[in-house]
């Protein structure tokens, strides 16, 4: 089963998403209408919140994410932001249901002026990766700190595979425990 992301800040950079999840999937640009982006005052990663119907996001939808890089994606994003389905508007016109990172309302007071990709990928980029990169190489940063804060849905996700890839013994499963 695979899934889309609109994407409008960092993860926008292949170099980025070559870190994360080992590839550049196939993307298209996209707008996301009635959402505004901001800076995330001392920091240079950005945040969109739901806004008036006027303001829009550009960005672009990534296409045909598995359901563990998604997961990757949410370790990545945080807690402060909160994964919804959006419909971004695709450069055909067309729509496009996507997965989209949204800042949280508590956390709103931290927002502050325009974020600019451009200049993020002039300024900040390299040193982004290198961070990346860094937190990688931790051992613990990607298996205990996700297991922590993901094990019940990466537990849930698992029994969901192997229920589909598996079904004759879970039937068989199923018949010895009774």
């Amino acid at each position: 089963m695979s899934g889309t992301a609109f994407v409008y800040g960092t993860l926008m950079a292949p170099e980025v998403l070559k870190l994360l999840i080992k590839r550049v999937p196939e993307s298209r640009a996209a707008t996301l209408k009635g959402y505004a982006r901001y800076r995330v005052k001392g920091q240079v990663f950005p945040a969109i919140i739901p806004s008036t119907s006027e303001s829009k996001v550009k960005g672009m939808v990534l296409m045909e994410l598995s359901r563990s890089e998604l997961h990757i994606l949410d370790v990545y994003e945080s807690e402060e932001y909160y994964r919804a389905t959006v419909e971004p508007e695709l450069e055909d016109g067309s729509t496009s249901p996507a997965d989209v990172y949204v800042w949280k309302d508590e956390h709103k007071h931290l927002l502050d002026g325009e974020w600019i990709y451009e200049e993020w990928r002039q300024l900040h980029l390299h040193r982004w990766v290198q961070r990346c990169q860094l937190l990688l190489q931790q051992p613990d940063w990607d298996y205990s700190e996700f297991m922590q804060q993901h094990l019940p849905a990466y537990l849930d996700m698992t029994q969901g595979f192997m229920q589909e890839c598996f079904p004759q013994q879970r039937q068989q499963q199923q018949q010895q425990q009774q």
